[in-house]
């Protein structure tokens, strides 16, 4: 399950991010992200391929390019960035 608050600027994320929940995620995703510069990740206790792909997707998205900021990178996160050669582009 796939949960998430707003808090100022920040859109936190709770819960798993995978390939099963993140759609219901995507098709909300313009009215959430509406006003936020960060997603924090610090509450998910997992996040597969199919939810860093997400992140990068919209990282890239022309409105938020350079300007949102992905905070509370888990160390399984952070060794799928590595990976994948990501580094420069999501930390």
């Amino acid at each position: 399950m796939l949960t998430w608050k707003k808090n100022n600027t920040t859109l936190i994320l709770k819960g798993i991010l995978n390939r099963d929940t993140l759609i219901f995620f995507w098709k909300q995703k313009n009215e959430l992200l509406k006003d936020i510069n960060t997603i924090n990740l610090s509450l998910l206790s997992y996040i597969d391929s199919a939810g860093l792909a997400m992140l990068i997707r919209l990282k890239a998205k022309k409105e938020f390019k350079n300007k949102l900021l992905i905070d509370g990178i888990s160390e399984n996160l952070e060794t799928l960035i590595r990976l994948y050669k990501l580094e420069n582009f999501m930390i």
